[in-house]
């Protein structure tokens, strides 16, 4: 199965959606309302990261206990099970905000680019533009 550039997809709708926002609103509320929106994807998407990062370190404690055991109950494996099925849905859900975070801040970079008639900025640029939206 080919990869897919989600992150490009999301772009190209937030960029559709800044489009039609600049139309009846002007590109300085343009910017400031998909800014916003960038810092919530951001934001939201560091959220759901701490949250995997806790459920990875429970997950590996619990396998290390049970590593060590002679025999796993079957409490044991249950909780074991429901673990991993926690950690894969984190796991899915992170990435898919990472995503969506980065389509945003492509998006509003690539707006803000063609609304100063700058030269196009490295690929990294979205990226460092979130680091400084907080500011």
């Amino acid at each position: 199965m080919p990869g897919r550039d989600i992150a490009g997809g999301l772009a190209s709708e937030v960029s559709y959606q800044m489009w039609c926002f600049d139309l009846g609103y002007g590109s300085d509320a343009t910017v400031r309302q998909f800014r916003d929106r960038a810092d919530e994807e951001t934001a939201r998407a560091a959220g759901l990261v701490h949250a995997f990062q806790a459920t990875a370190d429970k997950l590996m404690l619990l396998e290390r206990a049970l590593a060590v055991r002679e025999r796993v109950t079957a409490p044991d494996r249950q909780r074991l099970r429901l673990l991993r099925e926690q950690f894969r849905g984190q796991a899915i859900a992170a990435r898919a905000a990472a995503d969506a975070a980065i389509g945003a801040a492509a998006a509003l970079a690539t707006f803000i680019r063609k609304g100063t008639l700058a030269q196009p900025g490295s690929v990294s640029e979205p990226r460092q533009m979130l680091l400084f939206a907080a500011g």
